[in-house]
């Protein structure tokens, strides 16, 4: 299991198991410092081969749900993390 620390005066990450999939629920607060960064994510899945592996779905006031297949759920967090709205990853 992967534990993970984000800046939470500036946004919000929940996670809960949605059947064999990971429903993620960001809500960014700081437009200026993660809106561009979570639009890096999306880009980075929506460009890849595979177009089931994480569904994104924006909501009014820069809430974002994000569907991940339980098989790319390491690879979306380390995506949060690459563009920096995860800070730090640690195994557990």
């Amino acid at each position: 299991m992967i534990r993970y620390q984000y800046d939470e005066n500036a946004l919000s990450i929940t996670e809960q198991k949605n059947e064999n999939d990971i429903e993620f629920i960001i809500k960014i607060k700081d437009e200026d410092q993660y809106l561009q960064a979570i639009r890096q994510v999306r880009a980075d899945f929506d460009h890849n081969d595979i177009h089931t592996d994480a569904l994104f779905y924006t909501h009014p006031d820069h809430e974002y749900q994000v569907i991940v297949r339980k098989e790319y759920y390491i690879d979306f967090i380390l995506c949060l993390f690459k563009h920096q709205l995860v800070k730090s990853l640690t195994w557990s």
